[in-house]
C-alpha cells in the first residue's frame, strides 16, 4: 500500500470523516437542520469510500499470522455503514446513516490501539467459505446494531409520548416511530437470513476443523440463544405482523446478547473465538 494510505493514516482519515459525520448528524438532529444532516451523510458516504478503497487495496495485508483485533473492529465499522447507507438509500432518510456513523466511530476508537493484537486464522480456515462466514454475520451484526439504535430511540420516544411528557427540544427531530420501526423490520427480514447462512458455514468449519459440528464452546451456545430470538422475532414480524414496543424490545436483547458474544466471549473468555494476541 501507498506509504500516504498506511494502515494507521487510513485509520485516522476515516476515523475523522466518521468522527464529522456522527458528530455533525447529531448536531443536525438538534438543530433541526436538514442541510448539516446531508452534510453529515456526505462525510458518512465519504469515509465508507476511503476506507473501501484501503480495503480493496490490501489493509493489513502485510500483518503476519492473520488480520489484527482493530482490523476485524474496523471490518464491523465497514458494514455497519454498509448498512447504514443501503437502509438510506431504501428508507430515503439520512437516520440510519447517521446512527451508523456514530457506531462505525466508537468501534474506529476502540481499533486503533489494537491494529497490532493479531488473531490468529487457522491454514483450513482461509478459504471464500470463510469469508462468507465473516460477511454474512458481520452485516447482519449491522443490521442488529442499527436496530438496536432504533429500537432503544423507539422505546424511550414512545414511552415520553404515553406518558404525555412531551419531547425535550434536543430530541424533537429524531426520526418518526414509524420510521424507527421500519428499520427494526428491514434488519429483521434481512438480517435473520443473513444470521443464518453465517451460522451454517461456522457450524461446516467447526465439523471440518473440529471433527464435530457442535463443540460446546461458549461462543456457540450464545449464538444459538441469539439465533432463536432472531427466529421469533422474523416469525412474528412475518406471520403476525408484528411492530412497535415488542420487536424493539426484542432486538434489543439480541443485540445485547451479540455484544455480549462479540466482546465477553472474544476478550475475556477461552474460546475457538477468542482473540488470541501473539
Amino acid at each position: 500500500m501507498h506509504p500516504l494510505l498506511s494502515p494507521e493514516t487510513s485509520t485516522l482519515l476515516t476515523l475523522a470523516l466518521y468522527a464529522a459525520a456522527g458528530l455533525c448528524g447529531l448536531a443536525g438532529m438538534i438543530a433541526r437542520s436538514r442541510p448539516v444532516r446531508s452534510a453529515a451523510a456526505a462525510a458518512a458516504v465519504v469515509g465508507f469510500a476511503l476506507q473501501t478503497f484501503a480495503l480493496a487495496t490490501g489493509f493489513h495485508a502485510s500483518t503476519s499470522g492473520g488480520l489484527s483485533i482493530g482490523a476485524y473492529l474496523q471490518m464491523l465499522a465497514w458494514f455497519l455503514v454498509l448498512a447504514g447507507t443501503m437502509l438510506r438509500i431504501f428508507m430515503k432518510h439520512n437516520a440510519p446513516l447517521i446512527f451508523a456513523a456514530v457506531a462505525a466511530l466508537m468501534l474506529y476508537g476502540f481499533s486503533a490501539p489494537a491494529l497490532e493484537a493479531v488473531v490468529k486464522v487457522p491454514e483450513t480456515l482461509k478459504a471464500p467459505f470463510y469469508a462468507l462466514h465473516i460477511g454474512a454475520l458481520f452485516l447482519s451484526l449491522a443490521l442488529i446494531g442499527l436496530a438496536f439504535a432504533a429500537g432503544a430511540v423507539f422505546l424511550y420516544l414512545d414511552g415520553r409520548i404515553k406518558a404525555k411528557l412531551g419531547l425535550p427540544a434536543f430530541i424533537a427531530d429524531m426520526p418518526a416511530l414509524n420510521i424507527l420501526d421500519r428499520i427494526n423490520a428491514v434488519a429483521t427480514v434481512v438480517g435473520f437470513p443473513l444470521y443464518s447462512v453465517g451460522m451454517v458455514c461456522g457450524l461446516f468449519y467447526a465439523g471440518a476443523v473440529y471433527g464435530r459440528t457442535v463443540t460446546g464452546d461458549p461462543k456457540e451456545i450464545i449464538s444459538f440463544a441469539t439465533w432463536v430470538l432472531y427466529a421469533v422475532l422474523f416469525h412474528n414480524r412475518l406471520a403476525r405482523g408484528w411492530y412497535g414496543r415488542k420487536p424493539a424490545r426484542l432486538m434489543v436483547l439480541i443485540f445485547i446478547l451479540c455484544a455480549v458474544s462479540f466482546v465477553v466471549v472474544n476478550l475475556f473468555m477461552t474460546s475457538h473465538h477468542s482473540f488470541a494476541r501473539t
